[in-house]
C-alpha cells in the first residue's frame, strides 16, 4: 500500500503542469492573450489561460503554495519552481505616479502590439507619465523601465479612465408615490454616465416621492422622483431674510404652492409687502437680500 501511494505521488508530479515564472511580474493589461514571460511545460491551453487569469486578479507577493491552491481550485495540478513571485499592476503605478483628478479612476489598461505581462529584474524601476491626459478613454501612457544595469526601455501603453460619482442604490423595492428613507438606500460610487441624473444628495430626499415602481438594486435617479409641495398657498409661511451681514426671521402668507427649490411669493400682511423666496424646507422660504 505504501508503495502504491509513493507511485501515485510520483505519477502526479511527473504529469503536473510545470510553471517557471520571473520573480517580479507586472500586469500591463487586462487581456490574457499575447506572449508571456512565464514558461510552462506539460500544461494544457486551459491551464495556461487560467494561470494568466489568476495572475491578473491578484497583486502583491504571492507564494507558490498560494498560487498552487488557486490553480487546484480551478482543477489544475501544477508545480511551481519559484518560492514566491511579486505581482504588480500597471494600474497601481498610474494611480501612484500620475496626478489623477479627484473622482477619476483607472478602469482598464492594455498594451499596443506587445505582451500584457512584463518581467522585471530586481532593482528595475518602472516609471509612467502622460504628457496630455484628458482622463477619458484610450489615453496613451508612456512607460519607462530604468534597469538596474543602466539600460532603459520605453514603450506605450493605453489606459481608460472613468469619472466616478456619488450615487444611491435601492435596498428594497418601492411602490409609486412612496417616501424614501435612509434605510431604503445604500451609498456607493459609480461611473458617471451622460444624462444619467443620479441622486447625489441624500439630505433632500425627504422632499420627494417616487413617481413609478422601483426595483431593489436600482440606482436612484432624479427622473424617478417627483417633488412634493412643502409650501402651500394660503398657509402661514416662515420667511428668512438673509445676506452676508444679517439674518432676520419673519412670516407671511404664501401666494402659491412650492416644492423644494421653487421660487414662491409670500405676502407680509402687517407690512403690506411681498417677498420672492426660494423654498428650503416645510413652510419655510429663504429670501436673499
Amino acid at each position: 500500500m505504501k508503495l502504491f501511494f509513493l507511485l501515485l505521488c510520483f505519477v502526479s508530479t511527473a504529469f503536473a503542469c510545470d510553471i517557471n515564472m520571473p520573480h517580479r511580474l507586472v500586469i500591463l493589461g487586462d487581456d490574457i492573450t499575447g506572449q508571456s514571460p512565464i514558461n510552462t511545460a506539460n500544461c494544457s491551453e486551459e491551464a495556461v489561460r487560467d494561470l494568466h487569469r489568476t495572475l491578473t486578479g491578484v497583486e502583491g507577493r504571492i507564494s507558490s503554495s498560494q498560487l498552487t491552491e488557486m490553480m487546484n481550485a480551478k482543477g489544475h495540478t501544477v508545480q511551481i519552481d519559484q518560492h514566491s513571485v511579486q505581482i504588480q499592476n500597471l494600474k497601481s503605478f498610474i494611480r501612484d505616479q500620475l496626478p489623477i483628478p479627484a473622482g477619476v479612476q483607472v478602469k482598464t489598461t492594455y498594451t499596443v502590439n506587445s505582451s500584457n505581462f512584463l518581467a522585471l529584474a530586481p532593482g528595475d524601476q518602472l516609471m509612467v507619465y502622460c504628457s496630455a491626459c484628458l482622463w477619458g478613454s484610450k489615453q496613451p501612457i508612456n512607460v519607462t523601465i530604468n534597469g538596474f544595469d543602466g539600460t532603459r526601455r520605453d514603450f506605450i501603453s493605453v489606459a481608460d479612465f472613468g469619472k466616478m460619482v456619488r450615487a444611491f442604490r435601492l435596498t428594497r423595492p418601492l411602490n409609486s408615490f412612496a417616501d424614501i428613507t435612509v434605510y431604503d438606500i445604500k451609498e456607493e460610487f459609480t461611473e458617471a454616465v451622460p444624462h444619467a441624473d443620479f441622486i447625489s444628495d441624500v439630505q433632500n430626499l425627504k422632499y420627494y416621492k417616487t413617481n413609478k415602481p422601483l426595483k431593489s438594486g436600482e440606482l436612484l435617479r432624479i427622473s424617478d422622483l417627483n417633488a412634493i409641495n412643502i409650501v402651500k398657498a394660503g398657509l402661514k409661511t416662515e420667511v428668512i431674510l438673509e445676506n452676508e451681514m444679517v439674518r432676520i426671521k419673519t412670516s407671511g402668507i404664501s401666494r402659491g404652492n412650492g416644492a423644494f427649490g421653487d421660487t414662491v411669493e409670500v405676502y407680509h400682511q402687517q407690512k403690506n409687502k411681498k417677498y420672492q423666496g426660494r423654498v428650503i424646507d416645510n413652510n419655510k422660504v429663504l429670501v436673499e437680500l
